[in-house]
């Protein structure tokens, strides 16, 4: 009976034991957090060659051959019940590895284990992470840039599209007078009409070393060409080529489509991960505002590195580069060429938007020749005075509405502003004074942009006041039903200092010009209508 009793005790205890020792999948799953915490503390780990692996070198190891992904910790899943032979066990895992851009790299490896002094320990090098990764090898991201999506017209034709450009540069080696060269290629490009400030170029080869390509300029390869000649025969002038996301001209409706280029700093640290140096991006205007959208995807590979002697290494994963979208837009080619050609010889700041009556559509926004970024079509803030009876605000003024691109709406001014205001219309024109429709002594005032101007003459003439369209797609957000009734007879024109805005046929226009006398805007504006009426 004793004997008995103590056999009973001895099983107990045996199965005790066994309950409280961690099995193959529990121990497991432990290390499996801990690999994708990158904190393998309490973890007993040994190399492949059965050398033992303390926690802090196998950190160190992760992490290296981690290499760039280090920082987006995979997720990590066991395929079923260990296979368990003798003292050895295998699994297989899943790892889904969160990539750049939304994508998920998804594979298979192998987590080994052997069961040394009663415990399960872990065997952990490189090959754990992928079983195609060498000892000595690290995993690198490889991106390849995305096609820029396109700018199109009211017909979707491509008003901003992927252009050839010449990187010009300089290699300090082979300029024997920097200042020399400096004033030459300002000669060189003015030629061609591109003002681009050599002044700071000197300093920059000096500082330079020697076999440096010193960036000057990116030029249209239509540009280039016309002085490719001059440019090969200038000492120390190296090209580039590539492609840029670029206006149909230099200056077709460029402070509204806006610019790219590789990303500045500001941008990159204003993109919260999304930009890195190097990548191509909106800088200003349209451009800029849309470039989620533009942008497109970027390709992306998982290369191991460093590449077997033998030759390349061949990537784990690869996702091909995604197009950027399409930007539709109701600008008319010809009615936008129109209104560029009409400001092109004015010697001031100047701008002209032209609207579709019927329907809002913004047609052209044209800027001066030096406009350069700044949309003054948009932006700028003009006085005008208004029809006798028509409140600011029954012609938009002040009225909060988007677009779609960065633009002042304007506002109301208190009455003691009217009698500042303005330049006296064009002679013979509806507001002249002495015209039967001549503001009368109670017309109120208003400032807005030439943009709000022009919508606030195609609301006189249809009848009633409609938000302007500018971005036929994606449309733009929150746009405002249509005004009330406004009051007939009232004659569909505005003047201001430098500015007229009247309508001709189907366009409603407003034309500004600094300091220009109103002879000149007459002139400038039948230009303009006479243009676009062809």
């Amino acid at each position: 009976m004793r004997f008995l009793r103590s056999l009973v005790v001895l099983l107990l205890l045996a199965g005790l034991a066994a309950c409280g020792e961690p099995s193959v999948d529990d121990r497991i799953a432990a290390f499996l957090a801990a690999w994708q915490k990158a904190d393998f503390a309490g973890q007993p780990l040994y190399t492949p060659k059965g050398r033992p692996l303390d926690a802090a070198t196998a950190k160190r190891t992760l992490a290296d051959v981690e290499g760039e992904l280090a920082a987006r910790r995979p997720v990590l899943t066991k395929h079923g019940k260990a296979t368990v032979r003798g003292v050895d066990a295998v699994v297989g895992v899943g790892v889904s590895w969160p990539l750049p851009d939304g994508r998920t790299w998804t594979y298979d490896t192998t987590v080994h284990a052997r069961r040394i002094d009663k415990v399960w320990q872990f065997y952990f090098d490189a090959r754990t992470v992928h079983p195609d990764l060498h000892e000595d090898q690290h995993l690198t991201l490889q991106r390849s840039p995305a096609p820029r999506g396109v700018v199109l017209a009211a017909d979707d034709a491509e008003i901003v599209s992927d252009t050839p450009v010449v990187y010009v540069g300089l290699e300090p080696r082979f300029v024997d007078d920097v200042d020399a060269v400096a004033q030459h290629l300002d000669l060189v490009f003015r030629s061609v009409r591109v003002d681009v400030d050599v002044s700071g170029l000197p300093a920059r080869l000096r500082a330079a070393k020697p076999d440096a390509f010193v960036d000057v300029v990116t030029l249209r390869q239509t540009d280039y060409a016309e002085i490719e000649t001059d440019l090969r025969n200038t000492h120390g002038v190296t090209t580039r080529t590539g492609k840029l996301s670029l206006p149909l001209t230099r200056t077709f409706a460029r402070a509204l489509l806006g610019t790219s280029g590789p990303a500045t700093k500001e941008l990159i640290d204003a993109g919260s991960g999304t930009l890195k140096a190097g990548d191509v991006t909106g800088l200003t205007g349209l451009q800029r505002r849309y470039d989620t959208l533009l942008r497109g995807t970027q390709g992306l590979a998982v290369v191991p590195a460093p590449a077997p002697s033998s030759g390349s290494a061949s990537p784990l994963f690869t996702a091909p580069p995604l197009p950027g979208g399409k930007l539709r837009t109701t600008i008319d080619v010809r009615t936008q060429q129109a209104a560029e050609s009409a400001l092109a010889t004015t010697p001031t700041r100047s701008a002209l938007v032209a609207i579709r009556i019927s329907d809002g559509a913004v047609l052209a926004v044209a800027n001066g020749p030096d406009a350069a970024g700044y949309n003054l079509a948009f932006q700028g803030e003009l006085p005008a005075t208004l029809p006798a009876g028509a409140a600011p605000a029954s012609l938009g003024y002040g009225l909060d509405w988007h677009l779609g691109a960065e633009a002042f709406t304007g506002r109301a001014l208190p009455a003691a502003s009217s009698p500042a205001l303005g330049s006296a219309p064009p002679p013979g024109s509806a507001s002249a004074p002495g015209s039967a429709s001549a503001p009368a002594a109670s017309s109120s005032s208003a400032v807005g942009s030439p943009l709000v101007h022009a919508a606030a003459v195609a609301a006189l003439s249809r009848g009633h006041w409609k938000q302007p369209a500018l971005i036929r797609d994606p449309a733009a957000p929150g746009a405002l039903p249509d005004g009330a009734a406004l009051p007939a007879g009232t004659s569909p024109s505005l003047t201001g200092a430098g500015m007229t805005a009247g309508v001709r046929g189907g366009i409603a226009y407003c034309l500004y010009a600094e300091g220009a006398a109103p002879t000149t805007l007459t002139q400038i504006a039948e230009a303009f209508l006479s243009a676009a009426a062809r």
